[in-house]
């Protein structure tokens, strides 16, 4: 059975206003770490799909192929996020991941006060980075329907990932900086931009989400 352990909390919180034309802002995200999940079988399975995913059609966005804003390109994993679903994946380990997003879902929800929605979907995809590669500053979504984001750290190397304030971004941009560690898993508002250092290893692997409330992309499944 996997296990997560406590969610470390961070909040992104404006100070009381005291002009109404003022900003005001209250973005979460949380972490913690999955434990009981064999992270090299998954490195090694990760590495086996990779030339499978790269024959499948790159993801297209306003008539352009779209890597997410990554900036990691058509030759990626990422520039195909919604053309397959790492969670379909017939692998006892990502079956286990799985049962990890759900009660980190469930776990954030509950330190929030937040209730609990009555069906869960979720797009799941890979990010495998080479040496000198970084994800660039991008977010996943600014809908009405917009939920929650996230990643799972599978292999890494003093690598961090920055997520910044979605209304301090520019003169002096707030940013909170999460230290990349294998098992690591974060949830975020999928409204946060957020990058990644540069890779300075031979590979950097991710498995990233989006979690929906309402049936979105073809390759979506439902969680509960």
């Amino acid at each position: 059975m996997t296990h997560i352990e406590e969610i470390n909390l961070i909040r992104f919180l404006s100070k009381p206003k005291v002009s109404p034309f003022a900003p005001e802002w209250n973005y979460s995200l949380g972490e913690s770490f999955i434990k009981n999940i064999n992270f090299n079988e998954i490195q090694k399975y990760a590495f086996e799909k990779e030339k499978e995913i790269l024959k499948l059609p790159n993801t297209v966005r306003n008539n352009k192929l779209s890597d997410g804003y990554t900036g990691l390109g058509k030759n990626s994993t990422t520039s195909r996020f919604d053309q397959y679903n790492v969670l379909k994946w017939d692998n006892i380990e990502i079956q286990k991941l799985k049962n990890a997003i759900i009660e980190m879902h469930s776990k954030f929800l509950t330190l929030l006060q937040i209730d609990k929605p009555k069906v869960l979907f979720a797009q799941c995809w890979l990010n495998i980075m080479r040496r000198g590669e970084q994800i660039k500053p991008h977010i996943h979504s600014t809908t009405p329907e917009s939920y929650l984001g996230g990643h799972i750290c599978i292999k890494c190397n003093n690598t961090s990932t920055h997520y910044i304030n979605p209304v301090n971004q520019l003169n002096e941009p707030e940013i909170y900086t999460s230290k990349n560690e294998i098992g690591k898993i974060t949830l975020f508002q999928n409204c946060i931009p957020h990058y990644t250092d540069i890779n300075n290893d031979n590979e950097r692997i991710t498995i990233a989400f989006d979690l929906e409330i309402s049936k979105g992309p073809e390759n979506e499944i439902q969680l509960y």
